[in-house]
């Protein structure tokens, strides 16, 4: 080593003196804390505001609710059993609580404490794939994964309420940084606990094997075939006979790729792969971790079948990389960037200040470029600005029965979903469902507000009467009650 590198490193050295380690790690605890709280509080508002969708925020409710009360994975929304739509058996945990407290707001607890963990199960991730013994390591661990949850990306994941893809990113990177660290037991059972969360978490497996087999623990690392055997008969079990065999030829997401198969020309497919809002997406994530993915290119590769499925699709929020759609190239595009530090570190030595200044870039984009209050590009800033009126809904409602049908504009469903039936107005809405109106609507989703003011205008001439209307509620009888 030369005396320039050497003297650096001792300038590195006498930096962290000042401070202890485990205050250097307990930043990203902090970080958590801070995104926990903004982000619960932000979904709050609008869940209580009646802003908050029907699909797949009541969605999810409703079939939880079933499984816990014993009527399995039912979706009214969907007609069908959810394990043909979407295999998330990780919902049995969420029931067993909501078996306590069958409140919404259980789903928002686990999904921003999902998203907010990011950032200390980022730090381990980091931690354990940086070289043991070098002063900046720690730095440059907290400054890269400290402003995980505030990443724009991540911001996306927040404004979609809940999926259980929101604590999958979370669960695999602990399950990487356990597998490195030797801890097999541990590693096996978050890895189970990533594939319960959906079904394409088969390749967030993948991509850990691999990590395993370059980096993992000399006890875990013979063992990584064992995780690609794991994804594999997940895959063919799970995926291919249980939920074809739950779906029974109805609704699966493979309808978005049809136009695969329907002569798309190479100009069509370039297009698609090209897409500018998918690839600022993922710039955006290179960047915000200081453009250190670059320096691993065979591991940033592994993001490229993830984005393809993606941008593939023909479901408009999944092709522009938006809301959850988000998540899946997160982990690959993580484990490249904590590559490309550890190659970093590899050849030169960094100042503290030079490892904590990574932290800025994915700040300032969270910033310019995300889409969660207070940032600049918030979108529908009204949105989370609605008065709490969970109370009049409360009184409207009060006198549906609790196993009755209901058809409910998209923002009410969400207080609405403990129930077997219930659907956002006006979509399947049948003559025994009771019909509860928002005289000042959020409409969302699937909903079309032409269809909508169309069936609201056909209430008075279809059998139903007028059960309560306070001005901002209004319920309707089902057809001859």
């Amino acid at each position: 080593m030369t005396a320039e590198a050497v003297a650096v490193r001792s300038l590195a050295q006498a930096g962290t003196r000042v401070v202890p380690r485990w205050l250097v790690a307990a930043v990203p605890l902090f970080a958590a804390g801070i995104a926990f709280v903004w982000t619960l509080h932000a979904e709050l508002q609008r869940m209580y505001g009646m802003t908050s969708p029907a699909w797949d925020f009541a969605y999810d409710q409703q079939v939880i609710y079933n499984i816990s009360i014993g009527q399995g994975f039912y979706s009214s929304f969907a007609r069908a059993n959810f394990l043909g739509i979407h295999f998330e058996l990780i919902f049995v945990f969420l029931a067993a609580v909501e078996k306590l407290w069958p409140n919404p707001t259980v789903l928002l607890l686990f999904s921003s404490a999902g998203l907010a963990a990011t950032a200390p199960a980022g730090y381990l991730l980091f931690r354990s794939l940086l070289p043991e013994g070098r002063a900046e390591s720690p730095w440059l661990a907290m400054a890269l994964a400290a402003p995980i949850p505030f990443w724009a990306a991540i911001q996306e994941a927040a404004r979609d309420f809940f999926h259980p893809e929101n604590m999958a990113l979370a669960l695999a990177m602990l399950a990487a940084w356990a597998g490195i660290r030797g801890h097999r037991v541990a590693m096996w059972v978050l890895c189970v606990l990533v594939l319960m969360c959906k079904e394409d978490q088969i390749y967030t497996i993948g991509v850990i094997a691999l990590l395993m087999r370059a980096q993992g623990a000399p006890a875990v690392r013979k063992e990584w075939r064992f995780l690609i055997y794991l994804g594999a008969a997940w895959f063919l079990v799970c995926v291919v006979g249980l939920q074809t065999y739950f779906r029974n030829g109805g609704y699966s997401d493979f309808v978005y790729y049809k136009w695969l198969f329907l002569h798309p020309t190479v100009e069509m497919v370039l297009a698609a792969l090209l897409r500018p809002e998918a690839l600022l997406t993922v710039a955006g994530v290179i960047a915000g971790m200081a453009a250190l993915p670059l320096l691993a290119p065979r591991w940033l590769a592994l993001v490229i079948p993830p984005y393809a499925l993606s941008v593939l699709s023909g479901h408009t929020t999944q092709f522009i990389l938006s809301l959850h759609y988000t998540l899946l190239l997160l982990f690959p595009l993580v484990i490249a960037g904590a590559m490309g530090a550890r190659r970093l570190l590899s050849m030169r030595s960094l100042h503290t200040a030079v490892a904590v200044a990574a932290v800025l870039p994915a700040l300032v984009i969270g910033v310019a470029a995300g889409r969660f209050p207070p940032m600049l590009y918030t979108e529908s800033p009204w949105a989370y600005d609605r008065a709490n009126t969970l109370a009049e809904l409360r009184t409207a409602t009060a006198m549906i029965p609790p196993d009755a049908c209901v058809s409910a504009d998209s923002g009410l469903t969400i207080w609405l979903a403990n129930r077997h039936t219930i659907n956002d107005f006006p979509d399947m809405l049948s003559r025994d469902c009771y019909v509860v109106i928002d005289r000042g609507p959020f409409i969302n989703g699937p909903t079309q507000p032409a269809i909508r003011d169309d069936n609201l205008g056909a209430l008075p001439a279809s059998g139903r009467r007028v059960l309560y209307d306070d001005g901002k509620y209004q319920v309707w009888s089902p057809v001859g009650a």
